[in-house]
């Protein structure tokens, strides 16, 4: 069986992929740290990746921050596949109402629970639209690290990727309103409807998608 690891968005975790089903494969979930002071998107990738068992193939699946983290992994560690849902490839591919915050730092200043809470009002443009996703998006966004929303804001704000891997499979929704799909380059496979929350919303025509390009290595 294929080993896939998978990384979800900022400040939630492993139950982001519950409606993830692939076949031969053996799932395993990344789990977030708290990045150091100061410490690049590169760097902070690189230390995830020690969850990851390099001995055998592999696959990865990233959303959101977990897909820029895995722009950077892939680059490192060579899977044979990269997918990324709901996510940018580089720095291009992020809009200007979050870039902006790169020369006004005052992402420094908030605490987590600000970001948690500011997340939880946004609920809607992440594409969250039922009371039982409502409630888990807050649970898992309550399960984070300690002082992990301020470290992982600045690797964004940073992140200056201009290199695509060639393993990597761009999966995105023509409804994100977080990461819009008109600033997308080379987009591999567009969702229709598809908001930025579409790995759970979505996942019978992502499951398919990732499905077909892992069959060569099954």
């Amino acid at each position: 069986m294929l080993n896939v690891y998978c990384i979800p968005g900022m400040g939630v975790d492993g139950r982001l992929f519950k409606n993830l089903k692939l076949n031969n494969c053996l799932i395993h979930h990344i789990k977030w740290e708290t990045p150091f002071k100061n410490e690049s998107l590169a760097s902070y990738a690189m230390r995830l990746a020690k969850q990851i068992d390099t001995s055998q193939s592999f696959a990865l699946i990233g959303v959101s921050f977990g897909g820029m983290c895995c722009m950077e992994i892939a680059k490192k560690l060579k899977p044979v596949k990269t997918f990324i849902v709901s996510s940018s490839k580089s720095r291009a591919e992020v809009p200007q109402k979050i870039k902006i915050w790169t020369n006004i730092p005052l992402y420094k200043y908030i605490s987590d629970s600000t970001y948690k809470n500011a997340a939880f009002l946004l609920k809607k443009q992440f594409g969250v639209t039922t009371e039982e996703q409502s409630k888990r998006f807050r649970e898992m966004l309550d399960a984070s690290p300690k002082d992990y929303f301020k470290g992982a804001v600045h690797c964004i704000m940073k992140w200056d990727n201009k290199e695509y891997p060639e393993s990597v499979v761009h999966i995105h929704g023509n409804a994100d309103q977080i990461l819009p799909h008109r600033l997308i380059s080379n987009c591999d496979y567009t969702i229709k409807n598809g908001t930025h929350f579409m790995i759970i919303n979505k996942a019978d025509e992502i499951n398919k998608i990732i499905n077909k390009e892992l069959l060569p290595f099954i």
